[in-house]
């Protein structure tokens, strides 16, 4: 008899140790949900620097945008992306593929949501742009960063190029450097567009903003949480991060 006791005992604490997980994950889900809402898709339009007779003629047609990234929304109005996004700092390749020879300089209009992007604040040297566009969805939470990471933990990046909404799960690799700065790098598979993009933990909290990707070694890279906490300080209440 004590041994069915026990036994029926056992349900119940093993029942009372799987619900609170399982809310958990319903509301990390429930948060990327939403910010999978808030990841909006940014229309670039490129244009010569310096342009010529012609060229000015030409520009006073709108063709419309030639590149397209993504953003996310971090407070009334203001959307976060990669500063190389915003700084019409192409790359030869880039440029020769649009049009434009490999060594012109570059201007870039911003657009989201149909309206257009002013920079407020930018950090070069960890690739990050704080954007000003007055009709971008409100985003009313408080962002919760991960400042400490660990390699094989489990990410999830959220990307909208050209308005689609595509989600990536991946794996971080350890850190990566490049020019003596340091990046996280994520095993997981992206394209043109995806720069700029949120990367969340499986808490949906904010492990950084993807930056580029080494084809080579197939990593994404991944500008740290902490240089965008440290962009924002200004521009928000203080954001939630966790060890």
């Amino acid at each position: 008899m004590k041994k069915q006791l026990s036994g029926f005992l056992l349900v119940p604490l093993v029942i009372s140790m799987l619900v609170p997980r399982c809310l958990a994950k319903d509301a990390a889900a429930e948060v990327l949900k939403r910010q999978e809402r808030l990841t909006v898709s940014l229309e670039l339009q490129f244009n010569k620097k310096s342009p010529h007779a012609i060229d000015r003629v030409i520009s006073f047609l709108d063709w419309g945008a030639n590149g397209y990234a993504t953003g996310f929304v971090v407070g009334d109005g203001l959307i976060v992306t990669s500063y190389h996004v915003v700084s019409g700092e192409l790359s030869a390749y880039k440029k020769v593929e649009l049009g434009f020879s490999p060594d012109e300089q570059l201007d870039v209009k911003v657009r989201a949501n149909g309206c257009a992007a002013k920079i407020l604040n930018m950090d070069k040297d960890a690739d990050l742009a704080l954007l000003d566009v007055r009709c971008s969805p409100k985003q009313t939470e408080t962002l919760a960063f991960q400042l400490s990471l660990n390699k094989d933990d489990k990410v999830l990046l959220i990307a909208r190029p050209h308005g689609d909404s595509i989600v990536r799960k991946g794996t971080l690799m350890g850190l990566y450097s490049i020019n003596g700065l340091e990046y996280w790098s994520a095993k997981l598979n992206a394209r043109d567009g995806f720069s700029g993009s949120p990367v969340y933990n499986e808490r949906a909290e904010l492990v950084g903003v993807m930056s580029g990707y080494d084809p080579s070694r197939k990593l994404a890279l991944i500008s740290p949480g902490i240089r965008l906490q440290k962009l924002l300080e200004a521009y928000l209440p203080h954001p939630k991060a966790s060890k």
